[in-house]
């Protein structure tokens, strides 16, 4: 009797271990397969979110085509691409994005191109330090940081030699500019003289010129030491207000805020400059469910043609104009 009990008592554990071992592994498919959904589900709306931001993109490369398919010669701040466009609702959420002009920036490798220092260009580069409170002396690293060569360009340039007493030890890049944060490993600047430069400069695949209907005021006052910032000012206030853009690089010259440019500046300023633009950032952040996904595209323009020669997606920097003080 004591026997058959036992037996009894050993099956109804046995049973019990094999309900409890079966709803142990119930509970962990099941675990397992919630995380699996939420998984797959957080890659959808991913996946999602750049198909928006993709459309975006697009949508910004539409406006340059219809923009220069108006006016193929001239770009100002009144072109269609350069109206604000108010966000995009979508399924929880919406699509923002605006484009900056990259060609109303200095780019830094117009210092250096086609094998040679471009003195015309460095100079402009050393007027733009000056007009935001740096030393114009920091041109020089600036060029070494792009030329191939391993010579310090003067006293207050800097290459490997210099470099790799750092720490951590790095070398200079021997090339172009491929992104403007670069200028952070340049010697000589920290992080408030970057922020003072970052947003009048530009790092692009070519040398470009300046658009003068999109320039900001340190980039025009940067023309000539004897132009003043409150001339500039005025100017690009009536710029900005003016329903016409400026359809000639020659227009500029005409005008009494740029009459104390010596003839001879003016010639040899006059093949930096342009009045249309063709290299563009557009800058995307698509809000899905409370998450950002952020879309860089820079876009370069020809014609009646756009092509986009890079994307990132990571945040992008905030760099915002602050006091040389």
């Amino acid at each position: 009797m004591n026997h058959a009990h036992q037996q009894r008592g050993v099956a109804l554990l046995t049973i019990l271990l094999m309900v409890v071992t079966a709803t142990i592994l119930a509970v962990g498919l099941l675990t397992r397969q919630d995380r699996m959904m939420r998984e797959t589900s957080i890659l959808l709306r991913q996946d999602q979110s750049l198909q928006y931001a993709l459309a975006g993109e697009n949508l910004f490369g539409a406006l340059l085509i219809a923009s220069a398919q108006n006016d193929a010669n001239v770009d100002s701040l009144r072109s269609i691409w350069a109206k604000p466009i108010p966000p995009y609702p979508v399924e929880d959420g919406a699509v923002m994005g605006k484009l900056i002009d990259q060609s109303g920036k200095f780019n830094l490798n117009n210092m250096y191109h086609d094998g040679q220092a471009d003195q015309a260009a460095i100079a402009y580069f050393k007027r733009l330090l000056t007009q935001v409170g740096l030393p114009p002396a920091l041109s020089s690293a600036v060029l070494d940081w792009q030329d191939p060569d391993d010579n310090p360009a003067d006293g207050d340039g800097a290459e490997n030699s210099f470099y790799l007493g750092q720490q951590p030890a790095y070398q200079a890049a021997n090339r172009p500019f491929g992104q403007v944060d670069e200028l952070k490993k340049v010697r000589g600047f920290d992080t408030k003289s970057y922020q003072l430069i970052a947003p009048y400069v530009t790092a692009l695949p070519l040398p470009s010129l300046i658009n003068i209907n999109t320039a900001p005021m340190p980039v025009i006052a940067a023309l000539d030491e004897n132009i003043t910032p409150a001339s500039v000012n005025a100017w690009i206030t009536a710029r900005n207000a003016n329903p016409d853009a400026i359809k000639q690089v020659s227009q500029l010259w005409t005008d009494p805020a740029f009459s104390k440019v010596p003839d001879d500046k003016k010639n040899t300023l006059t093949p930096l400059l342009d009045v249309k633009s063709s290299y563009f950032q557009a800058q995307i952040n698509v809000n899905l469910s409370g998450r950002n996904r952020y879309l860089t595209s820079d876009i370069y323009r020809i014609g009646q043609k756009v092509y986009v020669w890079r994307r990132s997606l990571a945040p992008l920097p905030v760099v915002a104009p602050v006091s040389a003080s």
